[in-house]
């Protein structure tokens, strides 16, 4: 939990009670040494990032560079003044420039202020050079050293890889008896930059996140007054993450930490109300020597996670936890269908959806042939319940002979649809959040999977529904409409309007998911309606 905790001895007693509205201040301590800010450039297979010299390199911009199909596949930015550039690679960066992405900090909660260890660091390596380039399997350590006025040193080793989004930053503490704080913390601050087109899409799924021991805590803030104050999280850490929908900026501790910071605020971002700034870190208490961690700073890609060797795909939306291994196991067969067959993403889901109808066909045979039985002996039923309207007893007795006789099972068409459900849902999440589908294409007007597949903007904003139209909710909403019709034949008319509204209200609710969830859903009923009307049409000829 995020209450106020108790550590042990040679841990910091930290309180998260100040006052909601109370911002916390940030300085930096002076150095006996002027040194000056120095940029360095590390090119790889996968990214370009731009570091300073900064609490001994700090994250100052990374561009995705990672290839995929002979172009680029992260793409989509935003400029300075706010707009969004499709055809701009993605830039991973804080919103607020701390120099702290990320560096070694103490919190006093008597003065309620932040010091950051963010002042230039002396570089060690012998050599002048300023840009860096690694191919895949090449390794670079760049050496820092900071001599603080309390006469503490800090020894700091960055370690970049030519094929991984892994960057180590390892500490070595000297000297700290005479320090003025009581506890060190690794700390990622200042958020992770918006890098979608839709801002309700970084709303939502930013969020900042802690590990421990397998269990994990998490703040999400969705308005600009929501903002969350330093909540302490006490118990050994193994790492903390900030992330967007499709990227993440996430501290692993190779040395467990001994508890977990997470906060938010809104910031400032051009053209935007609402921009949580999420910050988040690992602490230690002052008698630490070594600090070695990992910086992963990338892609949410289930396979460049799982590299890490931790639990930090639960940062990933697969949903709760029973449907997160049917979650991972849609999005691996997704992949594998891809990568064997070639295809787009778009396709892929068609190949998908007839899959899934193959797998739940049977089930949604069952269900259906039961409700098309419960119809046909309805009239029996009610001429039951009146005859015996006045014995609810006798009724029910009646009622369940006439099942029985008639071979009819009252929960046969709820059960197989119930069974469905946890693949149903898994890939809900799945596919409104993957990043498989972000900046994929399909054809015609459906440019981007991630994307609502629109065709007009509207002058206005409705809502629910959006400012767009799109085409593949009004597909889906036409194939759940036939589908209803024929399974309605039967159905007592006043229960019909109710069927309709539903079947509205899900295309309004629909027009702003992204389209390769709709195109899914498309063709799975398009396939429902051609199945349940040759069950229809097989009972008829019986």
């Amino acid at each position: 939990s995020a209450e106020e905790v108790s550590f042990n001895d040679d841990s910091p007693i930290v309180s998260n009670d100040e006052a909601p509205n109370k911002k916390v201040i940030k300085t930096t301590p002076t150095s006996p040494f002027k040194i000056d800010e120095e940029f360095l450039i590390i090119n790889t297979n996968l990214y370009s990032a731009t570091i300073t010299n900064r609490s001994g390199g700090s994250i100052v911009k990374m561009v995705l560079k990672e290839m995929h199909n002979g172009d680029y596949r992260f793409k989509g930015n935003y400029d300075e003044s706010g707009d969004y550039i499709e055809s701009d690679l993605v830039v991973l960066a804080p919103i607020e420039s701390q120099s702290c992405a990320p560096c070694l900090s103490s919190f006093d909660a008597g003065k309620e202020s932040y010091l950051f260890f963010n002042a230039p660091f002396s570089i060690l390596n012998d050599t002048n050079l300023k840009s860096y380039t690694l191919d895949s399997g090449d390794d670079l350590k760049l050496s820092f050293q900071y001599l603080d006025e309390s006469g503490m040193t800090i020894y700091k080793d960055v370690i970049f890889s030519g094929d991984s989004y892994e960057i180590q930053h390892n500490y070595r503490l000297e000297n700290t008896d005479d320090f003025y704080g009581d506890h060190f913390e690794l700390r990622w601050d200042g958020g992770l930059a918006p890098t979608e087109k839709v801002a309700l899409d970084d709303i939502t799924y930013a969020f900042a996140m802690s590990g421990q021991s397998g269990e994990t805590e998490d703040i999400n803030q969705t308005t600009a007054e929501e903002e969350y104050k330093r909540q302490v999280l006490g118990g050994d850490t193994d790492w903390v993450s900030i992330r967007n929908k499709y990227f993440t900026a996430a501290l692993i501790a190779d040395v467990r930490g001994t508890f977990a910071t997470l906060e938010s605020h809104n910031g400032e971002f051009p053209q935007r109300e609402i921009t949580p700034v999420y910050s988040a870190s690992i602490g230690y208490p002052l008698s630490v020597e070594n600090i070695k961690s990992r910086l992963f700073l990338g892609p949410l890609d289930l396979e460049q996670i799982q590299l890490t060797g931790t639990d930090l795909d639960e940062t990933m939306n697969f949903g709760f936890t029973l449907i997160r291994p049917i979650g991972k196991a849609v999005l691996w067969v997704l992949k594998f269908l891809q990568s064997t067959l070639k295809l787009n993403y778009g396709f892929i889901l068609i190949i998908f959806a007839l899959l899934v109808r193959l797998v739940t066909g049977p089930l949604t045979r069952k269900s259906f042939e039961s409700s098309q039985k419960m119809q046909k002996i309805q009239p029996l039923v009610k001429k039951i319940q009146t005859k015996l309207k006045d014995n609810p007893t006798k009724m029910n007795q009646e009622v369940m002979a006439l099942y029985k006789e008639k071979g009819v099972n009252p929960l046969g068409g709820c059960l197989p649809m119930l069974l469905q459900m946890p693949l149903l849902w898994a890939l809900f999440v799945v596919f409104r959040s993957t990043i498989e589908f972000r900046g994929a294409e399909f054809i015609f007007w459906i440019k981007d999977l991630s994307q609502p597949d629109v065709i007009v903007n509207l002058p206005f904003t409705l809502p629910l529904y959006g400012g767009h139209i799109a085409i593949l909710p009004i597909l889906m909403g036409l194939s759940i409409f036939l589908t209803q019709r024929m399974s309605m034949a039967t159905m007592d008319k006043a229960q019909r309007p109710m069927m309709y509204i539903m079947n509205g209200f899900f295309v309004l609710l629909f027009n702003q998911f992204p389209s390769g969830l709709n195109l899914y859903y498309t063709i799975y009923n398009i396939l429902n309606f051609f199945q349940q009307r040759s069950i229809r049409l097989e009972s008829e000829e019986a």
